[in-house]
């Protein structure tokens, strides 16, 4: 049966209406769509929607929420630095103030009692500043460092102000990859301590030394390095030593790569440095070179060529928390802790640190900040000694010796030693040496002298003219030596290990002049065991060329008072066994507790005077001994203070220089204070400096938002305009939708046709 065609436009009626009522539901759909849009002021709700434009909306939100929480940030920043700025602006008027009163109160024309009022005033400034350090913003304290919530001036009864805050710094986000601090410490803005001390204690490389603190701190990026041990065949390795963390690690890695043979290599802390490595190939010769792109051979000391033996480089490590103490000084320590120590002078109060049951940096802090809480101890930042500084203003600091020890100075923190540079103590002023005025002296015999110091820049300077002042030499008698004590010929012999290993004993007894011993000694093996007296200082000097080994003299009461008990270890018989100072009746020496120079005299048993003229007491040894032991010195008093400069110190020092009527000091500290007057000019300027760059950035980033919000506006927010036309023709649409279906499904008998 054929079937006849299908005539153009007949459709079922099902078809019709379900294409109809799809027709009118997506219309009906995207108006509601359109009309959502308008409602929200938003292109999609979910991101099906529009995957793309969602994806792309998510990270210009995600910037613009960045950019917005930089804007919080600078906005808060600008507001700590604005307030810190306005305290210091009160701070900068107190000193001019301060300058101005310190130029009122010198002289005679002021009374006493002016001088007491002006000494109020300046009490009265020094609350001003302390309570401008002690500005709070918001619930925390602007000048405390990183601790916002501690007070950071803590003023005393006596004008000292201690800092309680640190020196850190906070710093905030301003842009991506910006950070600026928004805070001024305590430190930074009032010169609240006093300098740090601390000098190089060149820590000895240990097998324990990390790789990350070698190099002062900056540590070593290690990579690989090419060793060839070579006896007649080559025998070459590549070592990785990326993995390495500590020198015996690298000793590990290195032994392990050459343990099969047959030429093996030993490595370890070369002895005659103890700063560097020692490489020990078991026969013939070792080198070392960088693999390319590696520096790790040169930056650990040791690339070179064929050598029977390779002594590397100083390392210098960096000193941690965990460096031992007899790391110290090349590995020779610190001294001897027993019963010695520091003595630490700080705001008037005396401390003894006893540092017997220490081992290691952090041990020594811990006891320090146990007896004295105001001080502030860390590591320079060379990370090659110590920095300890006083956090109290108004004070003297100082650190020296204990009982005649040697742990400050081993320490590197001694405030006062024999190399102390003369125009360095009293405050920098100095010890004027070179006027003609001299340091007179009243001897306990009664008889005076007057000494000429001129031409000393050093304290050891001042202490050698002193114990120049007599004469050493042949005709010396014995018995002058060591302040009249003399020397004990008779006990028992003085016992001479010679360079060839060889031992003498040399019979003093009877001998009384400096003469007699060195005949005695000289006479033993003429022309080849030589003793004569050090041209420069009062001690002995013995020379032997019997051999090369070490030139020694045993120690006992004999050799003890000739300053003979010491040992040549070298192997040139030309070099001296240099002995020891020998004093003789009149001697200076370095306090044995605490800073400052002893002076001793055994010329007779009454007073040892120094009358205190200008000389003296820049040296800080004028006054009165009044025992009749020669043994006892006049003991001198601190002549090399440290002190913190800033504003809260000068205002205290001000203070006690007005009451006590001190016109030199005051007008020491009328010159400080135009030094901080220009200081704090400059802290000023430095936080209007960061102020500008907060503004500048503020006004980037509102830049940068508007770009930004255009952006998302155009992936996300709802063009009006656009979405009303659309609407409407949407509705013109859906309203002929609407009509054709009513048209089209109004059924006739020809629909079943």
């Amino acid at each position: 049966m054929s079937i006849g065609p299908i005539l153009p436009g007949r459709l079922p009626s099902t078809m019709l209406s379900d294409r109809l009522k799809v027709s009118l539901n997506d219309n009906a759909r995207e108006l509601v769509k359109l009309q959502q849009q308008v409602a929200t002021g938003e292109l999609f709700s979910i991101a099906s929607e529009s995957p793309g434009a969602a994806l792309r909306t998510i990270i210009l939100q995600s910037s613009f929420e960045r950019q917005q929480q930089y804007q919080t940030n600078i906005s808060t920043s600008f507001s700590l630095l604005a307030t810190s700025e306005s305290s210091l602006t009160g701070v900068g008027d107190a000193l001019n103030q301060a300058k101005s009163i310190s130029l009122l109160g010198v002289g005679d024309t002021v009374s006493d009692a002016e001088r007491v009022a002006l000494a109020n005033e300046i009490a009265s400034l020094r609350t001003q500043v302390v309570n401008a350090g002690n500005t709070t913003f918001r619930g925390q304290y602007l000048f405390s460092g990183s601790q916002t919530e501690v007070t950071p001036f803590e003023q005393r009864a006596n004008g000292q102000v201690v800092y309680h805050g640190d020196s850190h710094q906070i710093q905030s986000y301003v842009d991506v990859q910006t950070l600026l601090p928004n805070n001024y410490d305590g430190i930074s803005a009032f010169a609240a301590s006093s300098p740090e001390v601390g000098s190089d204690i060149n820590p000895a490389l240990s097998l324990q030394s990390n790789i990350s603190d070698l190099l002062s701190g900056r540590g070593i990026n290690l990579g690989s390095i090419t060793v060839t041990l070579d006896n007649g065949s080559p025998q070459t390795q590549t070592v990785d030593l990326s993995g390495a963390e500590t020198i015996q690690d690298l000793k590990t890695v290195l032994e392990d790569a050459f343990s099969a043979g047959p030429l093996t290599l030993t490595v370890d802390i070369d002895p005659a440095s103890q700063n560097g490595l020692r490489f020990t190939p078991s026969a013939g010769t070792v080198a070392v070179s960088n693999v390319i792109g590696s520096r790790s051979a040169t930056d650990l000391g040791i690339a070179s060529t064929a050598v029977a033996q390779i002594n590397g480089a100083d390392l210098d490590p960096g000193i941690t928390l965990q460096t031992t103490l007899a790391s110290l000084n090349g590995g020779t320590g610190i001294g001897s802790t027993l019963g010695t120590g520091l003595v630490i002078n700080n705001g008037g109060t005396t401390e003894t640190i006893d540092l017997s049951s220490a081992t290691t940096i952090e041990d020594v802090f811990n006891l320090i900040r146990t007896q004295d809480p105001d001080l502030s101890l860390g590591i320079n930042q060379s990370q090659n000694g110590l920095a300890i500084s006083s956090l109290i203003s108004g004070a003297d600091f100082s650190i020296g010796e204990n009982n005649g020890g040697s742990n400050a100075a081993g320490l590197g923190i001694a405030t006062f030693s024999a190399s102390t540079p003369l125009s360095e103590l009293n405050y920098g002023r100095g010890v004027d040496v070179d006027s003609s005025n001299q340091l007179q002296v009243i001897r306990r015999d009664g008889t005076t002298i007057n000494l000429d110091l001129s031409g000393s820049v050093t304290v050891q300077d001042v202490i050698d003219k002193i114990n120049d002042f007599e004469t050493f030499d042949g005709t010396t008698p014995l018995a002058d030596l060591n302040l009249g004590q003399g020397v004990p010929v008779g006990a028992t012999t003085l016992d001479i290990t010679r360079r060839d290993a060889s031992v003498v004993n040399v019979n003093l007894a009877g001998d009384a002049t400096v003469q007699d011993v060195l005949d005695s000694i000289n006479a033993v093996d003429p022309g080849n065991l030589v003793a004569s007296i050090d041209p420069t200082t009062n001690a002995l000097q013995i020379t032997d060329n019997s051999g090369a080994g070490p030139l020694s003299i045993a120690s006992n009461v004999v050799s003890d008072a000739l300053g003979l008990s010491v040992t040549e270890p070298g192997a040139i018989n030309t070099v001296p066994l240099q002995g020891n100072f020998i004093p003789i009746k009149f001697q200076a020496t370095l306090n044995a507790t605490g800073n400052g120079l002893t002076i001793f005299d055994a010329s007779g048993t009454g007073p040892l005077e120094i009358p205190p003229i200008e000389i003296a007491y820049a040296l800080g040894i004028d006054g009165i001994e009044s025992g009749t032991d020669p043994l006892v010195g006049l003991v001198g008093k601190e002549p090399n203070p440290q002190e913190s400069t800033g504003v809260i110190s000068l205002l205290s020092r001000l203070e006690a220089g007005l009451r006590s009527g001190d016109d030199r000091e005051i007008e020491r500290i009328g010159a400080l204070l135009d030094v901080e007057i220009g200081r704090m000019t400059h802290v000023r300027a430095d936080i209007g400096s960061r102020m500008k760059v907060l503004e500048e950035a503020d006004n980037r980033l509102k830049d940068q938002a508007v770009k930004i919000e255009e952006a998302i506006s155009n992936e996300f927010h709802t063009d009006l305009t656009e979405v009303i036309i659309e609407i409407t023709q949407r509705q013109t649409a859906f309203e002929a939708n609407l009509k054709i279906t009513s048209q089209s499904l109004q059924l006739s008998l020809l629909s079943y046709l």
